[in-house]
């Protein structure tokens, strides 16, 4: 059980921590493989998170985000117009944005506060959301299952790789976002100076 807990605390997590949800789903697929918990049990613990976050960002901007948007920072971070523009786009195309927002990494949380913050239905946006976030939390389950099943085959010195690969999802993208923004002034600065 405490695993399952754990699974379940990890996916919804992600949801206040900037860390992608892909590397506790594969984690739990790869824990189901090698015995720590069941395949089905995993996977569920690990929608039931996924699903319980994406809610709390949709509840969060349909209840705050129009406040904060009103407050003098938030109108610098988007402006009036753009805020109307995006709660029009995701009225006219609701059910696509939360499909199009289920599989952008770095951007569903925002996608979903517009979502909330557009009025669109909660018990569709949810309905909606399950549906193809049971295809992604499946799909990433497998394949930290399939990562587990090398341990049968090349031995226990797998977990290290597993690991690092774990790792390097959680922190990779912080670690790159760093590198192409210290990269970026010095490009400039070679740009102004060529002839």
């Amino acid at each position: 059980m405490g695993t399952y807990t754990a699974i379940f605390l990890a996916a919804l997590s992600t949801a206040f921590v900037p860390v992608p949800e892909e590397a506790p789903l594969l984690a739990a697929g790869y824990a189901a493989r090698i015995g720590k918990v069941d395949l089905v049990g995993a996977t569920l613990a690990g929608l039931a998170g996924v699903l319980a976050g994406d809610g709390l960002s949709y509840l969060f901007g349909r209840f705050f985000l129009a406040k904060i948007l009103r407050t003098r920072l938030g109108k610098k971070l988007l402006p009036e117009r753009w805020r109307k523009w995006s709660e029009s786009l995701v009225q006219a195309n609701g059910a696509k944005a939360v499909i199009v927002a289920r599989f952008l990494i770095g951007l569903r949380g925002i996608v979903y506060f517009v979502i909330g913050a557009s009025r669109f239905g909660f018990v569709r946006f949810m309905a909606i959301d399950a549906a193809v976030g049971l295809l992604e939390v499946g799909g990433l389950v497998s394949i930290g299952f399939a990562f587990g099943a090398l341990r049968a085959k090349v031995g226990d010195w797998v977990d290290a790789v597993v690991s690092v690969a774990l790792v390097s999802a959680f922190v990779g993208p912080v670690v790159l976002r760093r590198w192409v923004s210290a990269r970026q002034p010095n490009d400039r600065a070679a740009q102004g100076a060529a002839p």
